[in-house]
C-alpha cells in the first residue's frame, strides 16, 4: 500500500503541474485569471495587515511574483496529497468513483479560496474555472491511475504508458512555469526604480516655471531643473506585480452608471474637453527614502464632466471605480467633482503606457497612488461608502499623503571631496495639497539643522525639489538627515513606522563619506 500511495502522490503532483501550467498559459493568452493569482488576493485578505505591510515594504515589486511561485508550488503539493488521499479512500473503487473523489477533494480545498479572493464581478466566472481546473486534475489523475497501462489512443505495441505520458506533460509544464516565473522575477527587478532616477529630470512641461536662483556668487548647477520625471523613470507598481492588463484602444469601453448611463470609447474620451497639469504620485507602500514617488504632466477630461453627463443622484455617497485587473476604489462625491480630479489618457504628452494604465486612469491631488486606479472600465455612484481593494485589506480609506522628504544625492556609496563647497546636494519633499514651506538638512545626525534652497518649479500640491551647497568642514563620515515642514507649518513626523496602514513615516538618514 505504501508504494501505491507514493505512486499516486507522484501522479497527483504531475497532474497538478500540468493544470497549473495550463492556468498561466490561459492567463497570458485569454486573460482568464489563474487560481494562484486569485489565491494571492485571498492571502492578502487573510494575513494581518501589519504582517502584509511589513512584507510589502521589504519585498516591493518581488512580493507578488514570489507569492505566485509559492502558491503554485502549494497547488502541486495539494495535488500530490489529493492523489494519495483519493487512492487510499477509493483503492478498489471504479474509475468514475475515483474521479468524483478527486474532484470533490480538489474543489472543496480550492473553491473557498477563490470565493474569498474574488470580487463581486469575478465570483461566477472564477467558480466555473475552478471547477473546470479541478475536473481536469481529477480526469488526469483517474486516467493515469487506472489499471490499464497503455494510452488508449496509441495502438503501438510498445507505446508509452499513461503515467509516462502524464510525466512528460508535467516536465513540459514545469519547464514552462519555471521560464514564466523567472521572467516575472526578472521583470519585477526591472521595475525597481532607483532613488537617483528622479534627481535631474529631463522632460520640461510648458506650464512649469523656472527654478529659484542660486545663492549670490555661486554657479547654479541646477539650471533647467524641472521637477518632472520622464515616462521611462516614473515608478511602477500595481497589485498585479507584472502581467498588467493589455487593453486595446479599439475594444476598450468605459461604462458610466447613473440616471442616464452611457458608454464611452477611447475616441469619445479623447473628444471631451480636457485639461493638463503636473501631478505627483506616491505609493502608500513607499518606504522612508524610497523610490516609489514621481511627477509627470497628465492630460484628460475632468471626471465631473463625465459624471454630470450620466447624472449623480442626490443620495449618492461615493463614486466607485472598477478596473480591468479586478481592482476597485472609491472617492467621496465632492472629491470626484474637484477641478484637479481627471481621467487621464496622456502622460508627458504621450498616450499612457500599458503599465501606467492605458487607456485611462484616475488622477487626483494629495492622495496616495492607491486612490488613483489604472485601467478604469466602470465608474458609477453608490449610495453607501465602499471600501476598495486596499481598504479591504486594512489600508487607510482616505489615503492622504504624509509629509515626506528624501535625499537623492549624495547617497551611501558616494564620496564627497573635501576642501571645497559641494554644490550637488539635492532631493525632494512632498506633502500633497498642503505644500512644502521648508526643508532642512543636518550633517550631524539631527543635532543642528540648516535650511535648504527650495526649487519652486511646480504648483504647491506637487513635490518640491530642494538643493544645498555644502562646505564639509573636514574628512570623515557624516550622518546626514533631512526633514520637511508642510505649508500649514506642521513638521514631518519623525516616528519610524512601516507603511501600513497610512503610509511610512520617519526621517531619511544617510551616512556620507568625505575624503
Amino acid at each position: 500500500m505504501r508504494a501505491s500511495l507514493r505512486d499516486a502522490a507522484i501522479v497527483g503532483a504531475a497532474a497538478a503541474t500540468v493544470v497549473v501550467g495550463l492556468m498561466f498559459a490561459l492567463r497570458l493568452s485569454l486573460g482568464i485569471a489563474a487560481l494562484p493569482d486569485v489565491a494571492a488576493d485571498a492571502m492578502t485578505l487573510i494575513l494581518p495587515g501589519s504582517v502584509f505591510g511589513y512584507l510589502i515594504d521589504r519585498l516591493q515589486h518581488f512580493g507578488r511574483p514570489l507569492m505566485l511561485v509559492g502558491l503554485s508550488a502549494g497547488l502541486v503539493v495539494l495535488g500530490a496529497a489529493v492523489g494519495a488521499l483519493t487512492t487510499r479512500l477509493a483503492a478498489r473503487a471504479p474509475a468514475p468513483a475515483r474521479f468524483a473523489a478527486a474532484l470533490m477533494a480538489m474543489g472543496a480545498l480550492t473553491v473557498p479560496v477563490v470565493l474569498l479572493g474574488a470580487t463581486e464581478e469575478q465570483v461566477v466566472g472564477l467558480v466555473i474555472s475552478t471547477v473546470a481546473y479541478s475536473s481536469l486534475f481529477a480526469l488526469l489523475l483517474t486516467w493515469a491511475l487506472s489499471p490499464a497501462t497503455r494510452a488508449p489512443l496509441l495502438a503501438l505495441q510498445r507505446g508509452p504508458t499513461r503515467r509516462s505520458l502524464l510525466y512528460g506533460f508535467a516536465v513540459v509544464s514545469g519547464a514552462w512555469l519555471a521560464s514564466y516565473f523567472s521572467g516575472r522575477l526578472i521583470a519585477a527587478g526591472a521595475k525597481e526604480p532607483t532613488v537617483l532616477s528622479t534627481a535631474l529630470p529631463t522632460v520640461t512641461p510648458a506650464a512649469t516655471g523656472s527654478a529659484a536662483p542660486a545663492p549670490s556668487g555661486t554657479a547654479d548647477p541646477f539650471a533647467g531643473f524641472t521637477g518632472i520625471t520622464t515616462n521611462q523613470d516614473f515608478y511602477l507598481i500595481s497589485k498585479n506585480g507584472v502581467d498588467d492588463p493589455g487593453l486595446s484602444a479599439a475594444s476598450w469601453r468605459l461604462r458610466v452608471d447613473g440616471p442616464t448611463p452611457m458608454t464611452l470609447s477611447y475616441d469619445d474620451l479623447r473628444a471631451l474637453e480636457s485639461v493638463e497639469f503636473a501631478e505627483t504620485l506616491e505609493c502608500v507602500s513607499n518606504i522612508v527614502g524610497g523610490p516609489l514617488i514621481s511627477t509627470a504632466v497628465f492630460r484628460g477630461p475632468r471626471l465631473r464632466t463625465i459624471l454630470q453627463r450620466a447624472g449623480v443622484r442626490a443620495n449618492s455617497a461615493e463614486i466607485r471605480f472598477s478596473c480591468a485587473d479586478g481592482y476597485t476604489e472609491s472617492l467621496p462625491v465632492d472629491v470626484a467633482m474637484d477641478d484637479r480630479t481627471i481621467l487621464a489618457y496622456t502622460m508627458n504628452g504621450e498616450p499612457l503606457a500599458r503599465e501606467h494604465g492605458f487607456p485611462a486612469r484616475l488622477l487626483l491631488s494629495g492622495r496616495y497612488g492607491m486612490k488613483n486606479p489604472k485601467w478604469v472600465t466602470t465608474i458609477g455612484p453608490v449610495t453607501q461608502p465602499y471600501n476598495g481593494y486596499w481598504e479591504q485589506r486594512g489600508w487607510n480609506k482616505d489615503a492622504f499623503v504624509r509629509t515626506m522628504s528624501r535625499l537623492n544625492y549624495p547617497q551611501e556609496q558616494d564620496v564627497v571631496p573635501t576642501g571645497q563647497p559641494f554644490p550637488h546636494v539635492r532631493g525632494v519633499a512632498y506633502a500633497g495639497a498642503r505644500g512644502i514651506s521648508k526643508v532642512e538638512i543636518s550633517f550631524d545626525g539631527g543635532a543642528t539643522w540648516s535650511d535648504t534652497q527650495l526649487r519652486r518649479v511646480l504648483p504647491n500640491d506637487n513635490w518640491t525639489p530642494f538643493t544645498y551647497i555644502w562646505p564639509p568642514a573636514a574628512a570623515g563620515t557624516y550622518a546626514v538627515v533631512v526633514r520637511a515642514t508642510d505649508g500649514l507649518g506642521q513638521l514631518q513626523d519623525p516616528t519610524e513606522r512601516d507603511s501600513f496602514p497610512s503610509g511610512a513615516t520617519g526621517y531619511h538618514r544617510v551616512n556620507i563619506k568625505v575624503a
